[in-house]
């Protein structure tokens, strides 16, 4: 299970800011207030989704605040940003500003989900408001779209590793397995050079250099302005890449510091994008580890994957990785998955099972559901062709849109030499040095940075350890399956905020 969370006030630089170099700022100079003569037209939030009114009995409203969409030239037009609000329930003190994540997550429902809860741990006083960031939810501009339809884009990537993931036996150790994935580099380097393509020509292409993080914390501090003007001091809350977008805000901003909270750190800003997997999967081994025991320790009468009141973590893990197995041994026998999962989606699935423990309690009705699946198709195969299809009733029926890819790629470094080859050695990497089980996964976000067709107008790059008007807190967690507890260290020993 996942361990406590760790507290850590930011504090002096460690060395030469560790893996966080200080580099130079590719941020244009800006000044530290950020006045529009935009207004926001407050209605119910169903105005902007019939799904949002829920928004209206728990006294949320939303509307539409402009900024540039480039700050350093707003010639080039405007944005349009989705604001939404929940009012203090207390004597107003302020505003507290947050990011649920992603990069790709909606502030609208972030404030719909949780706006109550924050409210009530910030003690009431404050307004707590977020926005759908440039290039997400319902603001525009929207999510970037590169395919015209889901079939369109199912015809793109038929029978290649963005639709059947990677499929192996084991834990890709094995040369031959490894020989065979890196065999299919040349045909993925061609399909994400297309798509990069395809991106840059569709109708949201032309907004893709506006869509970075930089921008974001612009923007933050824009609306900062206009729910509190004349306060210097601006309050955050920002969660897995919040805290990126968070930290990007602190260090263009430090003299607007005021509460800040970075929640489970993501990093990013000073590594190709490739080399970050083995970082996301530093400790998701152990966080199904925690899992496997606690289900053992449950018993036969509370897990269902305890066979004996014997069994350990380890006999649990093992059950599980023997599903991987049968199920690739299927999929090769021709078996139709059409009712179940492959190897690669079970694998994916479980992978995304590991962000939220608190539903670990139901992952094993689903695990023994997949062993019956899986069971019943061996009982009944007769194919034995070897044929590999993913059935298209499995596929979503529309078109994905790349709001993740837009910002991640538009702000990392540049591309240089970065190759397809890199995000296969990545993966290989992880597999092999950091995460066993989960190190083997197609859909890697920096895969196919070598290849978007734009970088943010403007980035920050650095340096990381301005001196702050006040500390920040950054939280993070031991065996945190996504955001590892490293990065929370990282971050908080990289800011600038001097120590009395």
């Amino acid at each position: 299970m996942v361990a406590s969370s760790t507290f850590l006030l930011g504090g002096a630089v460690l060395g030469a800011a560790n893996a966080l170099s200080v580099a130079n700022a590719l941020s244009v100079p800006g000044p530290s207030t950020i006045r529009r003569d935009s207004e926001i037209d407050w209605s119910s939030c169903g105005d902007m989704n019939s799904q949002y009114s829920i928004g209206d009995k728990l006294n949320i409203s939303c509307g539409y605040y402009e900024v540039p969409l480039d700050w350093a030239d707003e010639s080039v037009g405007t944005a349009k940003l989705a604001v939404a609000i929940y009012p203090a329930t207390k004597q107003r003190w302020g505003t507290m500003f947050g990011n649920p994540g992603g990069p790709g997550g909606s502030g609208i429902e972030y404030v719909l989900g949780y706006g109550p809860n924050i409210s009530v741990m910030t003690g009431g006083h404050y307004d707590v408001v977020s926005w759908d960031p440039r290039g997400v939810g319902h603001t525009t501009p929207g999510p970037p779209s590169c395919f015209d339809s889901g079939a369109d884009y199912s015809d793109y990537f038929d029978g290649t590793l963005e639709f059947t993931g990677l499929e192996i036996r084991g834990n890709l150790t094995d040369g031959n397995q490894i020989q065979e994935f890196y065999s299919h580099v040349g045909e993925m380097e061609r399909k994400y050079k297309g798509l990069g393509k395809r991106c840059a020509k569709a109708d949201s292409g032309k907004y893709l250099p506006y869509l970075g993080s930089a921008a974001g914390a612009r923007d933050m501090v824009s609306l900062a302005e206009y729910f509190d003007p004349g306060v210097q001091e601006i309050n955050y809350w920002g969660v897995s890449y919040g805290s990126m977008l968070g930290f990007i805000f602190v260090n263009m901003f430090p003299d607007r510091v005021g509460h800040v909270i970075l929640d489970d750190p993501i990093l990013y800003a000073n590594k190709p994008t490739t080399q970050y997997f083995a970082d996301d999967v530093e400790a998701t081994d152990e966080a199904f580890a925690g899992f496997a025991t606690g289900c053992a320790m449950a018993g036969k009468g509370s897990c269902k994957l305890v066979q004996s009141n014997n069994d350990t973590g380890a006999d649990i893990t093992k059950l599980v990785q023997d599903l991987f197995d049968l199920a690739h041994e299927l999929l090769e026998a021709g078996a139709d998955m059409s009712e179940t999962l492959t190897s690669a989606q079970a694998r994916q699935y479980l992978y995304s099972a590991m962000y939220t423990p608190s539903q670990w309690s139901k992952l094993d009705d689903f695990i023994y559901a997949y062993a019956q699946s899986l069971e019943a198709l061996a009982a009944n195969i007769t194919d034995t062709s070897g044929k590999r299809e993913l059935a298209h009733a499995k596929r979503d029926s529309s078109a994905p849109t790349y709001e993740l890819q837009a910002i991640y790629c538009g702000d990392g470094v540049d591309a240089g030499n970065m190759t397809m080859r890199d995000g296969f050695d990545a993966i290989v990497y992880a597999s092999e040095n950091v995460s066993p089980m989960f190190g083997p996964q197609w859909g890697v976000q920096g895969n196919l940075c070598f290849a978007w067709p734009a970088r943010a107008v403007e980035r920050y790059t650095g340096p990381w350890n301005k001196k702050l008007k006040n500390p920040i807190l950054v939280i993070g967690n031991t065996a945190d399956p996504v955001t590892p507890f490293q990065n929370a260290k990282l971050m908080a020993d990289t800011s600038g905020y001097p120590l009395a």
